[in-house]
């Protein structure tokens, strides 16, 4: 390493350890809350997944990696308040963490009462990687039209089988599933180097950004604090990877979609009737199968919208 980068990894980690008294959950919450880059990500893979649910009897979501279920209850809000909602939606929730998948079951039954739409929920304690053949056979035996949505999950995917990234081969179970759409929310950024010092860079470049808009964001000191910190010890995190474990890391858009072309699928418009919402810092702007959440003229989340395209090789 050079003696920037190690000057630099120091400054990380006493940056790092500034706030350690909230949990990663706790963290990640206040992020989801108050970083508009994910705060306008969520209502926008909603209103994708709205429009291709409209009109339809049944509908199948799976859901992979959702968490406590916050995007998904909110996805039932939404679809509750629509004349042209599913008639049933199934959720198959992927979520490895147990306390998390238990909470998501909960808050998705409370929000099928209180929204009036018929939701069942298929928990599936497992990372997607790990799912046996069974879960696929079973997922493409349920009735109804099936949509897929990740959010900031099939990133951390990594390690190769047979000579195949694991991403991959995730993709290509998706597609074999026949999904009417896949929505995929994901940070843009190439993390996927091996050499350490273009992936100190990327991540350099992506994070600064990020450091720059919390800094301009009206929270209180300690909430800045809390979120700095959080963010060091991501980026200090990217500078301990080498070797396979880089495959974790973020992907640039362009990146995503040719692994989403040799996997499938293809890029689907963004409808214009399609509500991207706003903020004065932060600006979602269509561009050719996905919404650019940019900040300074750099997209910084993505959140793309593939429909099937040809086999991919």
């Amino acid at each position: 390493m050079s003696s920037n980068l190690q000057r630099l990894t120091s400054l990380l980690t006493r940056l790092s350890g500034r706030d350690a008294s909230r949990s990663r959950q706790e963290l990640e919450e206040l992020m989801a809350d108050t970083l508009p880059t994910l705060s306008l990500a969520g209502p926008i893979a909603n209103a994708l997944l709205c429009h291709h649910l409209a009109g339809r009897e049944q509908a199948v979501l799976l859901d992979i990696g959702l968490g406590t279920g916050r995007q998904a209850v909110d996805l039932v809000r939404c679809l509750g308040a629509r004349a042209d909602r599913p008639r049933s939606l199934t959720v198959v929730a992927v979520e490895p963490d147990g306390v998390s998948l238990r909470a998501a079951e909960h808050n998705l039954m409370e929000a099928s009462q209180a929204y009036g739409l018929d939701v069942h929920v298929m928990p599936f304690q497992s990372p997607v990687e790990e799912l046996d053949p069974s879960f696929w056979a079973l997922v493409a035996s349920l009735q109804g039209t099936l949509l897929v949505h990740s959010a900031f999950t099939l990133h951390r995917v990594r390690g190769s089988v047979a000579g195949e990234e694991r991403k991959d081969g995730v993709l290509r179970r998706l597609r074999m599933l026949e999904p009417q759409a896949l929505v995929l929310v994901e940070p843009s950024s190439d993390h996927q180097v091996s050499d350490l010092e273009l992936r100190f860079h990327n991540g350099w470049r992506f994070y600064g950004q990020t450091f720059h808009l919390v800094d301009q964001l009206p929270l209180a000191p300690l909430e800045r604090e809390a979120l700095k910190a959080f963010l060091a010890r991501e980026l200090e995190g990217l500078l301990a990877d080498s070797g396979e474990r880089c495959a974790r890391g973020y992907e640039h858009v362009s990146g995503w979609w040719r692994r989403l072309a040799r996997t499938g699928f293809t890029r689907a418009a963004v409808p214009q009737a399609v509500d991207l919402g706003d903020h004065p810092l932060v600006h979602p702007n269509r561009y050719p199968g996905y919404v650019g959440l940019d900040y300074r003229a750099e997209t910084l989340v993505a959140v793309l919208c593939a429909t099937l395209g040809a086999r991919g090789r």
